[in-house]
């Protein structure tokens, strides 16, 4: 059997495992899953505590994991945690539980060396050769890279995350007009002062992360989940603008319904469309493409294994 590896993030909104097979110098994704685990349940208040229900939740699904990744032949398994996990005042007792459960207690990943892993993975995957701009939007925060090939030229980990901002202001079903207009002012205030020193010099936007690829799912009405069609899918503009515009004004109960939408992502779709939208309207773009692979992918190539991203990485 060719080497496999296995990588398992802990992320705000979500729980994911990615089994890769060595092939040469390219990792090929053999098995994929995830579970939304809300980690960061409750990241739109003032509190910087886990709550114990979704500690409980998401041990479990890191156990189930690490058991398939060891069923699956992986004999080196990647266990980290990004946003939700590094803010936590009980972060340590987080890992602790996880330990308790796999014997491994998980990384915590800085917003920089996520965004770093994030654009690594992209860029493989796509085979990205001219400048361009990654941005991954997660459940707690969003990470934008510019670089080139395999060199990153910037980075940077903003507060900016589906979970985040539907619980801090998405607080009525459907969202209120002053409601959607304060998230939306905040976002791009974040938004600008980031991206405008980018405009001009990039022509592409790659969209990772559960965001992008369900707006590419729900374009194509997917009924099924399909990475063949998700990887590589391009997103135009003003087809994402009325994407948004319609989901936003639809009670959680109706966007459930909506094919290529996870029915547990209903509620928090809307501020994730959202961070997109302002970012293409900022950058002035046509759209972006999205990339069904992202920091699992790049943790492994980042993890004992033979790559120039590595070179990158501290």
């Amino acid at each position: 059997m060719q080497q496999r590896l296995a990588a398992i993030d802990i992320g705000s909104n979500s729980t994911r495992l990615l089994v890769a097979e060595a092939k040469g110098s390219v990792l090929v994704p053999i098995y994929q899953d995830q579970i939304t685990t809300r980690l960061g349940q409750g990241s739109g208040g003032d509190s910087r505590r886990l709550l114990a229900s979704a500690m409980e939740r998401t041990a479990a699904a890191v156990a189930k994991f690490y058991r398939q990744a060891q069923d699956l032949g992986a004999q080196v398994v990647r266990l980290f945690g990004t946003s939700a996990l590094r803010e936590a005042d009980n972060q340590e007792e987080f890992r602790l539980l996880v330990e308790s459960k796999v014997g491994l207690k998980p990384e915590v990943l800085s917003g920089t060396k996520e965004a770093y892993l994030t654009y690594i993975g992209a860029v493989r995957a796509l085979s990205l050769t001219q400048p361009a701009v990654i941005i991954d939007v997660g459940g707690g925060s969003t990470e934008i890279i510019w670089g080139r090939q395999y060199q990153v030229l910037s980075a940077v980990s903003l507060k900016l995350g589906a979970v985040r901002l539907a619980e801090k202001y998405l607080l009525s079903d459907p969202p209120t007009a002053a409601e959607w207009d304060e998230m939306t002012e905040f976002i791009w205030t974040q938004l600008k002062e980031k991206l405008e020193l980018l405009k001009g010099k990039v022509s592409q936007v790659v969209a990772v992360g559960g965001t992008a690829t369900t707006i590419a799912a729900m374009e194509q009405g997917l009924a099924c989940y399909d990475r063949s069609k998700v990887q590589g899918y391009v997103v135009l503009r003003q087809r994402l603008a009325n994407l948004v515009q319609a989901v936003r004004l639809l009670p959680v109960a109706e966007r459930r319904k909506l094919p290529g939408l996870q029915p547990e992502r209903a509620d928090i779709i809307p501020a994730g469309m959202a961070i997109l939208n302002l970012a293409l309207t900022i950058l002035d773009l046509p759209g972006f493409t999205v990339s069904d692979a992202d920091l699992l992918l790049g943790s492994l190539y980042d993890f004992g294994f033979n790559t120039p991203a590595k070179k990158l990485l501290s």
